[in-house]
């Protein structure tokens, strides 16, 4: 412990408020902040673009799965979109590792 610890106080403190004013000094001397372009002047081009956006690919055809599900559930499930479907696969991985039942209740609720 030094001998002298108001004087070790009074130089951290001294320090400190150099180092404040150090960066107080920079900050108003730092140039200025980047600003776009106006569009007014004549400067500012917008992105241009030449090739028309392709088209997105036919979604795929549900044939293909008619063999792996039976009619009932593929007419259940036709309408579902991804999050429905992550929310069902969750609802059966979580009831197949014995999840509790308020849980899977509550899962099922959001699902409908």
């Amino acid at each position: 412990m030094p001998q002298y610890p108001n004087q070790n106080f009074n130089a951290m403190r001294q320090d400190a408020i150099r180092r404040s004013r150090e960066m107080q000094r920079r900050a108003r001397s730092a140039p200025p902040a980047y600003t776009p372009p106006d569009p007014e002047q004549g400067s500012y081009h917008p992105p241009v673009q030449d090739t028309p956006a392709p088209e997105p690919a036919p979604p795929p055809e549900h044939s293909s799965l008619q063999g792996l599900i039976p009619e009932e559930l593929h007419s259940l499930l036709s309408d579902w979109d991804g999050e429905k479907l992550a929310l069902a696969a969750l609802l059966y991985l979580l009831y197949k590792e014995g999840a509790d039942v308020s849980l899977l209740l509550a899962l099922a609720y959001i699902l409908l």
